[in-house]
């Protein structure tokens, strides 16, 4: 396959369905209301169970890879202390300083990386991007938690608060579940296990056409500037260091592609709600998870094939 039909087949259906989703909300097929229902839906269970079904069906004795993991851990600080410089470089405001921090740091990796890794890899063969979800998600989401209480006005970190909020968190419990399901050796019938297939195939493609519905660019004159050096940090500069450390390093293959897709994936769409329900800047929150949606096509698609050119992967 060459560079370029990799990288097509990786950022064409993403196109796709975001521009379905668009489309769908300017006939009024679908209304706010609708997408906003849709949205959560697709987030506790379509999601949750793709995200049960790969761990449920991967070989953990065959993708674990310590070093895999420690590494992916340990990029997540270097982000988040990335995402604090700029922002406290960018902005003087404390809320839109966290706002910004936090959009720059929590990606979208459950989506952006089950969609990517399964162009590249194929279906059923993204165990170890499922390994780091289930490692990845409940630290961006601990420390996104922590990022935002330190920009709240006049609030102490509670770390109930901030870990009973992790331990709720769909993917969070989903991974346990598999785990689980795995430690007891539990295994289904297949009638009952394509069940769970085919739940967790509905959740990329509704996640991107209820992504590509909310779009709302609105007023952006205010945070022309936050916005350029959110999405410039969280396209190319974190990429770029990181996918070269990466390179560097020697990861390869399958454990390459599931970094990747930690690296180059746009801001998280929970973002939002996040940093609404901790009194930060929802509306450079909201504008942040737009633009680097939206822009993300390109760069994914500009990464992938480069980085295939290079016979990376």
């Amino acid at each position: 396959m060459s560079s370029f039909q990799t990288a097509l087949t990786a950022v064409l259906p993403m196109f796709i369905m975001l521009g379905l989703g668009w489309y769908l909300r300017k006939i009024n097929m679908a209304d706010e209301h609708m997408l906003n229902k849709l949205n959560t839906v697709c987030f506790r269970t379509f999601l949750a169970v793709n995200v049960y079904y790969n761990i449920y069906k991967v070989n953990i004795k065959e993708v674990f890879n310590a070093k895999l993991l420690l590494y992916a851990t340990a990029t997540q600080i270097l982000v988040l202390l990335l995402s604090l410089l700029v922002a406290m470089v960018t902005e003087k405001g404390k809320k839109r300083r966290g706002a910004l921090a936090h959009g720059i740091f929590h990606t979208n990796f459950v989506i952006f990386g089950t969609l990517i890794g399964t162009a590249l890899c194929g279906e059923g063969n993204i165990g170890g991007i499922s390994l780091l979800i289930a490692i990845i998600v409940p630290l961006q989401n601990v420390l996104s938690v922590v990022l935002l209480e330190m920009f709240r006005e006049n609030s102490r970190l509670s770390f109930k608060k901030t870990f009973g909020g992790v331990a709720k968190n769909p993917y969070v419990i989903a991974a346990s579940a598999g785990f689980l399901t795995q430690l007891l050796r539990i295994r289904y019938p297949e009638v009952i296990a394509n069940i769970f297939r085919d739940l967790g195939r509905c959740g990329t493609p509704v996640a991107l056409i209820v992504m590509g519905g909310l779009f709302n660019f609105g007023a952006v004159r205010s945070n022309i500037k936050p916005i350029l050096a959110g999405c410039i940090a969280r396209l190319v500069i974190v990429p770029a260091i990181l996918v070269a450390a990466t390179i560097a390093l020697g990861f390869r293959g399958a454990d390459f592609i599931a970094l990747m897709c930690i690296f180059i994936a746009p801001c998280a769409t929970t973002s939002f709600n996040l940093a609404s329900a901790m009194d930060s800047d929802a509306d450079l929150a909201a504008q942040l998870v737009v633009f680097t949606s939206l822009f993300s096509l390109l760069t994914i698609f500009l990464w992938i094939f480069a980085l295939s050119r290079l016979g990376i992967f």
